[in-house]
């Protein structure tokens, strides 16, 4: 029987933030469930660690550049074939339902069907606050952290019954679906319910700065990094709040994945269902004194990936290969039994749901980042145990060791014993990805992007349901009500993005 689909896909969620991944304070019970169910994927990765590329590399199965989104404005192509085109050339109903984050006048890229469309602007305040830049990476959002309400938790909400509606109203003589699950959680503003506030308040340890030695001894390009952001201007106390709402928003969303899942365990389907949860990138989520993704560090480029069918894939496992987000569209195609997207780099890793060992998998994976705030463009090449990463700022990189150095404390760029390791890695780069040229084109891309804007008559989307939140049933929030009164942390000019 051929099985439905059901692919939830989160917002900036550190792969580290779960129980099952080893996190001794999170609460995420359903993920957990899921993973006891099915297969964990511990060494999983984006494409890019930004929005709107990583989501479009994982629709095209394809990396971002080649298919021309640089930024979160880059728009996919209509004419780049996406999962969803695969499921629905092989008579899949191809759903989605909530944040896919397209920017262009095409919301559909394949979907048959959007029964809930993308957040917007009012979703991004916290509501009645008069704040409305916490979505950035800005330290200002993590200064004013706390509890309370915002557009993005009622949106999540919405995106959540929606969802329910669509499975409980399946017929026995339906289709089989593929469902695409957008969620905006655990991405910023770091505000989130005041009960799971208060938890993990009383949870999180006091958080320690960075020591001088190890902020002395970083990679200039990381020195920079955060000092565009002004990271290790707030205070522990701030960051401790911060980490404090990423986590309640974290059970939250955990929470909204387990009435996904009792909705599929209540139809006559729940045998042959698929579940796949993942995320766009990451988020430091303090790890190394940092906040947000635009990195190559675990936190920022690694995802959470867990992949269930009890009956059908093995249970209760972590599986250790290297995969990248771009793998997951070809690898539910080929569960569906539909043809291979046509031209991809992405791969299909079936084999491994069901204990099946991939002799020709590379155990390799390639990510790219052009810049964002003044960061120049970026990548990253993880092969077997070795991360490298390569920044055009001081065309230099910087060496990790993931099996011994899983918290990339150790950076082994100058040690004369890995030259070779790094110099295989750099031809590997250079051989497909160039900063000068990444630059140029997307420096093309702006300037249409500018004449089309002065033109002033864009085209308009095709209509899709719109989404409001219910304004009445939205509290104000009171940031008197903190643990610690941040009004008077001011944003400064260059805090943008």
């Amino acid at each position: 029987m051929t099985p439905n689909i059901i692919l939830i896909m989160s917002d900036q969620h550190n792969p580290h933030a779960m129980g099952c991944a080893g996190n001794p304070i999170v609460q995420t019970p359903n993920l957990d469930a899921l993973a006891r169910r099915g297969v964990r994927f511990g060494n999983a990765y984006c494409p890019y660690p930004l929005c709107a590329p990583s989501r479009s590399g994982f629709m095209a199965a394809q990396y971002p550049s080649d298919v021309g989104v640089y930024d979160n404005s880059g728009g996919l192509s209509s004419d780049t074939p996406t999962f969803a085109h695969g499921f629905g050339a092989v008579g899949y109903e191809a759903v989605l339902c909530g944040r896919m984050h397209f920017r262009n006048p095409d919301q559909f890229h394949g979907f048959e069907k959007r029964i809930h469309a993308d957040c917007g602007g009012l979703s991004k305040e916290i509501q009645g606050s008069g704040y409305n830049r916490t979505t950035g990476q800005t330290k200002y959002g993590v200064q004013v952290s706390g509890y309370g309400e915002t557009g993005y938790r009622h949106y999540d909400k919405s995106v959540t019954e929606t969802a329910c509606k669509f499975i409980a109203a399946r017929r026995a003589d339906d289709r089989p679906y593929a469902l695409v699950i957008g969620y905006i959680s655990p991405h910023n503003p770091l505000i989130c319910g005041a009960e799971d506030f208060a938890y993990y308040m009383a949870q999180i340890p006091p958080l320690e700065p960075e020591s001088p030695e190890y902020l002395n001894a970083l990679h200039p390009a990381m020195k920079n990094w955060r000092a565009r952001r002004g990271v290790d201007d707030i205070a522990p106390e701030q960051n401790r709040r911060g980490l404090a709402a990423y986590y309640g928003l974290t059970t939250e969303l955990d929470r909204h994945i387990g009435r996904i899942v009792d909705a599929v365990n209540a139809t006559a389907d729940e045998d042959n269902t698929v579940i796949i949860y993942t995320s766009d990138h990451g988020d430091m989520a303090h790890e190394h004194g940092m906040w947000w993704k635009s990195s190559f560090y675990e936190g920022s480029v690694g995802i959470p990936l867990i992949c269930s069918w009890p009956g059908h894939f093995c249970e209760n496992q972590v599986e250790d290969a290297i995969v990248s987000l771009i793998d997951v569209g070809p690898t539910a195609l080929e569960i569906a039994g539909a043809d291979p997207l046509p031209d991809v780099a992405g791969k299909s890793f079936a084999p491994f749901l069901k204990g099946v060992p991939a002799s020709d998998w590379a155990n390799e994976v390639f990510a790219e980042y052009i810049g964002l705030l003044g960061d120049r463009p970026a990548c990253m090449i993880r092969t077997g145990p070795w991360k490298l990463n390569y920044y055009a700022e001081s065309d230099s990189c910087q060496l990790f060791n993931i099996d011994e150095d899983p918290d990339e404390r150790r950076d082994l760029r100058d040690d004369p014993r890995y030259r070779d390791v790094i110099q295989s890695g750099l031809e590997k780069i250079f051989a497909r990805w160039s900063a000068d040229d990444m630059l140029n084109r997307a420096a093309r891309q702006a300037r249409a992007r500018a004449l089309i804007s002065r033109c002033g008559h864009a085209p308009i989307p095709h209509a899709i349901p719109p989404f409001a939140p219910d304004i009445d049933a939205v509290n104000e929030f009171d940031f008197s009500q903190l643990p610690e009164d941040p009004r008077g942390a001011k944003a400064t000019t260059d805090e943008r993005g």
